[in-house]
């Protein structure tokens, strides 16, 4: 037997606040890099695979 979880649905005005945060965030960031040039701080998103080594004794 498999267990699943039901939700209820968001009611219309909830689902209209989620649109319009999420289109006011997409928004601020286009204008951000479309208008001032932005991308966020130089060293956003950027992970070194292969970190150095730090030393020690051995």
């Amino acid at each position: 037997m498999t267990a699943a979880t039901l939700t209820p649905s968001l009611p219309h005005s909830r689902r209209l606040a989620l649109a319009l945060r999420a289109v006011r965030a997409y928004g601020g960031a286009a204008v951000s890099v479309v208008l001032l040039g932005e991308y966020g701080p130089p060293g956003a998103g950027i992970r070194n695979p292969r970190p150095e080594y730090a030393g020690g004794s051995g």
